[in-house]
């Protein structure tokens, strides 16, 4: 996958989650996805967390995997 913009989808503890747009991404080969942001530390993060369209409500959230994984590195 070439880098495309992308939403991420980040938990929020109590106030629940949400979809962040301004991120930059590319699939990696082990899985997953580099995302990237100017004021954001690079990082892996499992496909389930990644929308290449705006979401319609960027509050709902995906669908998460039992015992899923947040962040490969």
């Amino acid at each position: 996958m070439k880098k495309e913009k992308v939403w991420v989808w980040f938990k929020g503890g109590l106030q629940g989650g949400k979809w962040i747009d301004g991120f930059i991404a590319s699939s990696t080969e082990e899985g997953g996805y580099i995302i990237e942001k100017p004021d954001f530390v690079s990082c892996i993060v499992p496909e389930w967390r990644i929308k290449l369209k705006e979401p319609s409500d960027k509050e709902i959230g995906p669908t998460i995997p039992k015992n899923a994984t947040w962040k490969h590195s």
